[in-house]
């Protein structure tokens, strides 16, 4: 897929979301699989839609990397698993909104001038915008 095409951008910025709306939606409280995807889907509009593909692998992920805790709930004869952040997650979930709060501000910036469709000039942003 070559990067003039806006679905490119999509998946990328797609799976950043996805991870950042994940830990948001597990700051709030635990939640089982489906549930994270309905959340994100509704914390974002529908701007990033996570499939079961999506949810399932990232969920391992912050198991294994000790982010979230784990545990098997049954409601009505059925058996789901809840996950909810761990100290070191609500951290990484903390330093994640820094971060997206120092960007959001330029990213908005650099997207109304794009949009905008006049001439394109040289902007230096400050340098803690984007490490």
């Amino acid at each position: 897929m070559e990067m003039r095409d806006p679905q490119y951008w999509g998946k990328l910025i797609g799976k950043s979301l996805f991870r950042f709306f994940l830990l948001s939606a597990l700051y709030k409280r635990p939640l089982h699989g489906y549930e994270i995807g309905k959340s994100v889907k509704e914390c974002c509009s529908g701007c990033c839609e996570p499939s079961d593909a999506m949810i399932y692998p990232a969920l391992h992920e912050l198991l294994k990397g000790g982010y979230i805790d784990c545990w098997v709930e049954r409601v009505g004869g059925r058996e789901r698993k809840v996950c909810a952040l761990t100290q070191k997650g609500i951290e990484t979930y903390r330093a994640a909104s820094e971060v997206w709060g120092k960007v959001i501000p330029h990213l908005e910036g650099a997207v109304a001038r794009g949009q905008e469709g006049g001439e394109a000039e040289e902007k230096v942003l400050p340098s803690d915008c984007c490490t």
